[in-house]
């Protein structure tokens, strides 16, 4: 087949174009096995098992699905007719189960596809307001403006400790027509206290809904070391699938209410045409996965979290502190210096092998901060040994030890136990 070079500005001759693409290739390839050789302690990300990565690399991932019935007279799209059960029964049961929610929406393609689903399906009238939390105190920066772009009055209330200003709300309940508060904590060393925010909604505003996005502790709430919101008077929660849940980037939407299902549903339906097959079968095997390792997955973590606070602490470094030691979940926050102090020292660990999430913004600190996570590493079978390592290959890397700090990297990793996840999946 030949092809019209004239037509294509640029375009490069067949081996000119085969070399270019062979290298794009093999730098991927080189990429994926330092990752997997790394230290991930971003408390953003976390990996795939084996078992969740397979729907990725098939077919599957070329395919729509929407016969969620399985109509026997509705197979408009049949590429996942043979596995549509993964979707349906697996990843519905499984999450359902694990979430003690009987509905589960599937659909969100990541945790702001499921905010926007959330906000725009449980906000009511537009004019209504719409309470979140003040990104000042750890809400999440983009909430009040997807509120706003939907025609709802964004307000926001503060939180300290995982305390929502509750005076505050009651202030906002009783002047506003509050249809929704959206409690949004990506930011936190406390577990957010649910119970005191329901219990001001059912006495000051019965009708309003409460939804908790419940991104960054989702395998914690799954896991059972962080309480269910549903439990404790939520109307919904959800979130992104890939953060403490060791799932894909998708995203999530639980509920016990038939009514709230549907307000769901409904928005979903406009919002969100493909809602990524392949990872959903690949979120319903994680989900499988996690029936069996979360409890034990989500204690560690926080064993992890607070044993890496303390010992990079007794290392000298400024770990923040929470109200009982250093963390409550799986973040640490580590104070390192200004923005050039702390980007070299990132630098650093990165060259090391290990790589940390640096961010401004962060509750109680005026410039940059490590935000670190346990959540990756626990889940590769990262034990309390293996956070005392890793604090001191910190130590290594700030004292331009660069060699100690890779050795120390590859003594964590060696220092492992075994997964959270199934190795044996042939």
């Amino acid at each position: 087949m030949s092809v019209d070079k004239g037509a294509i500005p640029g375009a490069a001759s067949r081996e000119q174009h085969g070399r270019q693409l062979y290298e794009f290739a093999r730098r991927l390839r080189d990429g994926h096995g330092r990752s997997r050789d790394a230290l991930s302690l971003v408390p953003s990300e976390n990996r795939l098992s084996p078992l969740a990565q397979l729907p990725l690399q098939l077919d599957f991932y070329n395919r729509y699905f929407f016969n969620e019935d399985h109509d026997p007279d509705y197979w408009q799209f049949r590429g996942g007719e043979s596995i549509a059960d993964i979707e349906t029964d697996v990843a519905h049961n499984s999450l359902s189960a694990l979430s003690d929610a009987p509905f589960v929406n599937l659909r969100p393609v990541s945790g702001l596809s499921a905010m926007i689903i959330a906000v725009s399906g449980m906000g009511g009238d537009t004019g209504n307001t719409i309470v979140c939390l003040d990104p000042a105190s750890g809400g999440h920066y983009a909430t009040a403006a997807v509120i706003k772009r939907f025609g709802f009055v964004p307000a926001t209330v503060s939180i300290e400790a995982g305390a929502v200003d509750v005076d505050g709300l009651r202030k906002i309940l009783s002047s506003q027509n509050v249809s929704l508060v959206y409690l949004d904590l990506p930011n936190s060393l406390h577990l957010l206290d649910v119970a005191a925010v329901a219990a001001c909604l059912a006495e000051h505003s019965p009708h309003t809904l409460l939804h908790v996005d419940a991104s960054h502790t989702l395998g914690l709430i799954l896991g059972g070391q962080a309480p269910n919101p549903l439990g404790l008077g939520a109307t919904s929660f959800g979130g992104s699938t890939h953060k403490t849940f060791p799932g894909p980037h998708k995203g999530v939407l639980f509920t016990r209410l038939p009514r709230v299902r549907q307000l769901i549903k409904d928005a979903q339906y406009v919002l969100l045409s493909s809602h990524h097959f392949a990872a959903t079968l690949a979120l319903g095997l994680a989900a499988r996965e996690f029936q069996y390792f979360g409890p034990a997955y989500a204690r560690q973590i926080i064993v992890n979290a607070k044993r890496l606070g303390a010992e990079l602490a007794s290392q000298g470094f400024d770990v923040a502190r929470c109200t009982d030691g250093f963390t409550d979940t799986h973040q640490v926050w580590v104070e390192i210096g200004d923005h050039a102090t702390t980007n070299k020292l990132s630098a650093a660990l990165a060259e090391a092998g290990i790589r940390v999430n640096v961010q401004t913004g962060i509750p109680g600190f005026s410039g940059p901060v490590f935000r670190l996570g346990t959540n990756e590493v626990t889940f590769e079978g990262a034990t309390e040994t293996s956070m005392t390592l890793i604090a001191e290959a910190f130590s290594a890397a700030r004292d331009g030890a660069a060699g100690r700090a890779a050795s120390k990297r590859l003594q964590a990793r060696q220092s492992f136990g075994s997964p959270y996840f199934f190795t044996d999946i042939e």
